[in-house]
């Protein structure tokens, strides 16, 4: 039975959002320290965070079918139980090849934990849409707290062995919460999420391509504004820096401010109206360049929903039974423009620079919101879903 508020439940999935998303971003905080301990070329380097996205597209596909089939306690203690493990490897090895495969492990791991979180609020809450957001919110606050505290103290792997052992830590209160907590199982279906019938969907193509082409926005923004600021616009990487932050920092207190508004709007509606002004917004701040960064700030702001509002959207075109398998079908699925996006991109401001390249990031966002428009009035489920 659906509760207003399972104070046990809320702080297992608070404690889950936070420590995952801080593990997400130690990536990008000990690059330099991985680079300078294991002598790693710029290629090499890159491979960490290549290989973070096919950990992504495994962990999704697998993973949600399995959430369709498994008791939830068991899916998410077996999956919090694996990624506990690679924060252990890190935290008393030294090896770049284990670190390439840990980062497979926990960089899926955390991503189909979040993805379980959002899925599983709107079974336990009678108010999802305002908590999935305060979900994320904190989500955001892990990430936020990492990059400021330690990275701070990133400068080798001694401070990396530490972090880990800290998440290890937490991520172990977290399976003692787990296991007291009771938690629906999934329905019985005799389609079992099969891909074929996912993929008949009419809304699955719709999507894919909503997800698909907003990843390459906001994780376009994430990878390169930094050096399309410092290195086409003429700022400093620190000034790159402090922008691409407030496109972070908007998405973080946005998540918060508008949590009452979606619940009393709607989903599908509330993404309709803040993926509307955070494109516009977007799209000018990548049109004006250099007089434009600070608009990405706003843009943040407006698109701090999206995400977490997607996975939920997802779910309600399909029956409970199958949602974990159609939703993490159809994420890592739209991985793959994550992944074609970072291979292809590189070439691309070889060949065209900064300028012409950065533009397929606009394209994108503009891409991400005509599709959210054509799913709501062209497929006609869409109609009911509020």
């Amino acid at each position: 039975m659906k509760e207003k508020y399972n104070v046990k439940v809320m702080i297992f999935c608070g404690l889950l959002m936070l420590i995952t998303a801080a593990s997400d971003s130690l990536r990008g905080i000990f690059l330099p320290a991985f680079r300078s301990t294991f002598s790693l070329s710029e290629p090499q380097a890159g491979h960490i965070i290549m290989i973070s996205y096919v950990g992504n597209l495994i962990f999704l596909s697998f993973g949600g079918k399995l959430s369709d089939r498994l008791p939830r306690k068991l899916f998410i203690g077996g999956l919090l139980v694996i990624w506990a493990a690679a924060l252990a490897v890190y935290t008393f090895t030294e090896n770049y090849i284990l670190l390439l495969i840990c980062m497979t492990v926990s960089m899926g791991g955390s991503t189909m934990l979040s993805t379980s979180v959002n899925m599983l609020t709107p079974l336990m809450f009678a108010s999802p849409a305002m908590l999935v957001s305060i979900f994320n919110f904190v989500q955001g606050v892990g990430i936020t707290a990492s990059q400021n505290i330690i990275g701070r103290f990133a400068d080798s792997l001694e401070a990396w062995h530490f972090a880990n052992a800290g998440l290890l830590v937490i991520a172990g209160i977290c399976f003692i919460l787990l296991m007291t907590m009771k938690l629906p199982d999934p329905e019985k279906s005799s389609r079992k999420g099969r891909s074929s019938a996912i993929i008949r969907n009419p809304a699955s193509i719709f999507l894919i391509l909503i997800c698909g082409c907003y990843f390459i926005a906001e994780h376009g923004l994430m990878n390169w504004l930094t050096s399309y600021g410092s290195e086409h616009l003429g700022y400093s990487v620190q000034n790159s820096a402090f922008y691409l932050s407030l496109f972070f920092g908007g998405i973080t207190v946005g998540r918060l401010i508008f949590a009452p508004f979606i619940e009393k709007i709607g989903v599908f509606r509330s993404l309709l109206i803040w993926s509307s002004a955070g494109t516009v917004v977007y799209i000018a701040g990548m049109a004006l360049g250099k007089s434009g960064m600070v608009l990405f700030g706003l843009s943040g702001l407006a698109l701090s929903i999206v995400y977490p509002m997607l996975v939920m959207l997802i779910g309600k075109f399909f029956d409970t039974s199958e949602a974990g398998s159609a939703t993490g079908f159809i994420l890592s699925i739209a991985t793959f423009f994550d992944i074609g996006f970072n291979a292809l991109f590189g070439d691309l401001v070889k060949s065209a620079g900064y300028g012409r390249a950065m533009i397929v990031l606009p394209v994108s966002a503009a891409l991400f919101c005509a599709s959210l428009f054509a799913l709501k009035f062209l497929v006609r489920k869409s109609k009911d879903i509020a």
